[in-house]
């Protein structure tokens, strides 16, 4: 992951209100995140100095991360029109939100018995927030024509070296589920996945769906490297 750790001093004011409030959460409620956020008025202009928007082609968006606090995380992530995260969950974060600030698609799923199926179709507006718990699995992408930015919180009980690590990425493709402490990718290189778990199915349209984003992703990227 490419990072930027700043000092809390260096943060745009918004993001030192965040980085301040967090410090004294640990179980936040449902809605006391999203309210925090919305508290701290964060602009898109306060998230560019993490703006990613020429990140490697075979990563699925950019993501960058602004600050840890020891039990919580600060990032930010870029989308190019074309971007899509694999579907995921967030490893080791108990909470989190999310601020998007752009119209991105958005898509939650439930695993039942190894068997991945959509559950809602819930795609962001500008400036919305998200409330983000330990269960959910989703996808995010810009089906757009414009580039945007998006602001992630997470966080958990503890104190935790990566709040992210060990988190699942579903491939259907595959029919399995890799273990990595990186970004969300699509085809994720060898050295990024810590193991894999077989037997991961899903609907049929969906498991099409994941293979053509999948086909997209790894043909952008080999144009763009030719």
């Amino acid at each position: 992951m490419q990072a930027i750790n700043n000092p809390q001093s260096l943060l745009p004011a918004s993001l030192r209100f965040l980085a301040k409030e967090l410090k004294s959460i640990r179980n936040p409620y449902p809605d006391e995140l999203p309210c925090l956020v919305e508290r701290a008025n964060v602009k898109p202009e306060d998230l560019e100095p993490w703006a990613d928007r020429n990140h490697p082609p075979a990563h699925s968006y950019g993501r960058k991360l602004v600050m840890h606090g020891g039990h919580f995380e600060i990032m930010v992530m870029t989308w190019l029109p074309g971007d899509y995260s694999a579907i995921h969950d967030h490893g080791e974060a108990q909470w989190g939100a999310v601020q998007c600030f752009g119209v991105a698609a958005h898509q939650k799923f439930s695993l039942n018995r190894q068997h991945l199926s959509l559950s809602a179709d819930a795609p962001y507006r500008p400036r919305q927030i998200n409330w983000v718990d330990h269960n959910l699995i989703h996808q995010m992408g810009n089906t757009g024509s414009q580039t945007f930015l998006s602001l992630h919180i997470y966080g958990a009980g503890r104190t935790c070296a990566n709040l992210t690590s060990c988190s699942r990425l579903f491939d259907l493709d595959e029919g399995c589920i890799q273990i990595t402490d990186g970004g969300l990718f699509f085809a994720l290189p060898e050295a990024q996945i810590i193991r894999r778990h077989y037997g991961l199915s899903g609907d049929q349209h969906l498991v099409k769906q994941q293979r053509l984003l999948k086909k997209a992703r790894q043909l952008r990227a080999l144009e763009l490297t030719r």
